[in-house]
């Protein structure tokens, strides 16, 4: 009696040990920098920087309003401060306006968003940089 229930638990064990990798398998995949709603970007840049890679995108959804991901892939010999936060910064293009910075999102690690609802259309420049690196976007807000 006591060497079947044994044959059981371990039957049962070896069960859910496979079934994990099976759904680790099988499970969808995780969200990628790129929209899951099926809107193109309106911009996008992906730069070497000297402490990893930086990629963005904009995405223009309407009526002023712009999402921003962004994605930091550090070097494997770039020193990690905590939180490598990138800043950004929105202004208008041709315009003697102050700029603003937007509030950031953390998604996962290493991946920010931005939701942001533009003061007046047109073109618009953003800089998104890591320390003193930065690269440029450049997009038409409606």
């Amino acid at each position: 009696m006591k060497t079947r229930v044994l044959a059981i638990l371990i039957a049962v064990g070896f069960l859910v040990f496979v079934g994990t990798f099976i759904w680790a398998a099988l499970r969808p995949p995780a969200a990628e920098l790129a929209s899951t709603e099926g809107i193109a970007p309106t911009a996008s840049v992906s730069e070497a920087l000297s402490d990893g890679r930086l990629d963005a995108q904009i995405f223009a959804l309407g009526n002023r309003n712009v999402r921003l991901e962004i994605q930091f892939m550090p070097n494997a010999d770039a020193i990690e401060t905590d939180p490598m936060r990138p800043n950004v910064y929105f202004a208008m293009v041709g315009m003697n306006m102050n700029g603003f910075e937007p509030p950031l999102e953390l998604v996962e690690s290493g991946v920010w968003r931005a939701n942001v609802k533009l003061p007046m259309a047109g073109r618009w420049v953003v800089n998104v940089g890591i320390g003193e690196d930065f690269a440029e976007m450049e997009f038409d807000a409606k």
